[in-house]
């Protein structure tokens, strides 16, 4: 066995999983609930055991690992330092480091799933189902990989830069929607991640001249007037009005919608989460 600290991820409980385990630091919920809400410090918060019979690539399985947690609780999570063969996370050294102080840690807005504490095993079958994913991906083009990390780059690079993040988000998109439906020749983006997210039952169309928050056009004319004009913001002439754009108004939507759409195609549904919570910022039932 070998064991690398956890820094930043909320867990309280054992999660076992094939070929490793997740183990709390602690199990008190107030404590590890207020180390990772430091946006400061990388706090250790629990261990990732890894059984080295069982899995061959263990750098590969971090790194999947790091991205999944991250993704699980919307913040970036490190997992790093492993223990030296007398310690356990039990017993550590003293200078076994507690917390990363020299990043700065981003959010992505809250998770989109429960704290282990209240479900026991949503993150586990979360856990599982993305690596699951990614293994597929790895064995066919690739696009659940490539997508599912331009999600979580939003807050694991510079939250400083709105137009690469709102990029990297409808990208991610896109890619995913036309490779699930086999649609490379649709010119309008808008038609394959309309027909895709509707496919899972989101409320958005296409267009939506009355709610332009749940029309698709709206996020890719944004992304057009910032691939073309290098502008964060389009006027539209809509029934002889003038309305105008600004992707600032409708970043956290999409920033909600895409994880949302992942957890829809990875076929993970808890019962706890609120599939509109791109809309109302109500992430649990």
């Amino acid at each position: 066995m070998i064991t690398y600290g956890i820094y930043g991820y909320e867990i309280t409980q054992v999660a076992e999983l094939k070929g490793f385990k997740l183990i709390p630091r602690s199990q008190d919920y107030r404590e590890i609930k207020k180390l990772t809400e430091d946006q400061d410090h990388y706090h250790l918060t629990g261990f990732l055991e890894i059984d080295e019979n069982q899995i061959l690539d263990i750098s590969a399985l971090i790194f999947d690992l790091q991205g999944i947690l991250s993704f699980i609780d919307q913040k970036n999570v490190i997992i790093s330092h492993p223990l030296c063969k007398h310690e356990t996370y039990q017993t550590l050294d003293q200078d076994y480091p507690l917390k990363i102080t020299f990043l700065k840690r981003l959010s992505g807005g809250g998770s989109f799933i429960l704290s282990d504490l209240f479900s026991h095993s949503s993150r586990k079958s979360c856990i599982e189902k993305i690596l699951h994913k990614l293994k597929e991906s790895d064995q066919s083009q690739g696009i659940f990989r490539t997508t599912f990390f331009k999600s979580i780059e939003t807050f694991r690079g510079n939250n400083s830069f709105l137009d690469v993040n709102y990029y990297l988000l409808f990208s991610a998109l896109e890619s995913l929607s036309r490779y699930h439906l086999g649609d490379y020749s649709s010119k309008n983006a808008s038609t394959p991640i309309a027909e895709f997210l509707k496919s899972y039952s989101f409320d958005i169309s296409q267009d939506n001249v009355k709610n332009l928050t749940q029309s698709v056009s709206t996020y890719t004319h944004l992304r057009n007037a910032l691939f073309h004009n290098g502008k964060l913001e389009c006027e539209l002439n809509i029934n002889g009005t003038h309305t105008k754009l600004r992707m600032s108004e409708y970043y956290a939507n999409l920033c909600m919608l895409v994880p949302l759409a992942i957890l829809k195609y990875i076929d993970f549904d808890d019962g706890h989460i609120n599939w509109n919570s791109w809309l109302d910022r109500m992430p649990f039932k």
